[in-house]
């Protein structure tokens, strides 16, 4: 259980502006505020916003549906930790300390110790995971397949040229 006002103040919203789109009969409205300032879920606003509107104190968080729009990956490659992240319809991407979707990564994977390694690790010397920030838009593991089919559609080119070349 949560108390309403500190959960609210968590994530810098306001009760007030709640209550006056609630008494304008704009509850959905209310919800979708909830929802694209927490990322609590839309069960989990739509029933904060509820117990607002019923001046209850404090929220129980249904943590069983939390999760299911959050996903968080870790593997090693050559000894390095690479955490990965997705969050609600965002595409994947790579995450640090440093930015400001990694509460997402603790709140979900807690103080695992690979984690708290890796954080470690990165607070000490952020300079050495540059290298995987660089990584624009291919992944590593997706580039070979890529490079396949480049390679296949070349000699697939070249073979129809000279095909019609000899005719």
């Amino acid at each position: 259980m949560k108390d309403i006002d500190a959960l609210l103040k968590e994530y810098n919203l306001d009760r007030q502006e709640i209550e006056e789109l609630l008494q304008q009969n704009e509850k959905i409205n209310a919800i979708k505020l909830v929802f694209d300032k927490t990322g609590l879920g839309l069960k989990n606003s739509k029933d904060l916003v509820e117990a607002i509107q019923s001046k209850e104190t404090h929220f129980k968080e249904d943590n069983s549906l939390t999760n299911s729009n959050i996903s968080v990956k870790t593997f090693s490659k050559n000894g390095h930790l690479t955490v990965k992240l997705k969050l609600n319809n965002q595409p994947e991407k790579v995450v640090f300390p440093s930015d400001p979707d990694w509460a997402e990564v603790k709140r979900v994977m807690g103080n695992k110790p690979e984690i708290i390694t890796y954080e470690k690790e990165y607070l000490e010397n952020p300079t050495k995971f540059q290298s995987q920030k660089n990584t624009l838009f291919i992944e590593d593991e997706g580039s070979r397949k890529w490079k396949v089919v480049l390679l296949a559609s070349v000699l697939t080119i070249v073979i129809i040229y000279f095909i019609y070349s000899k005719s």
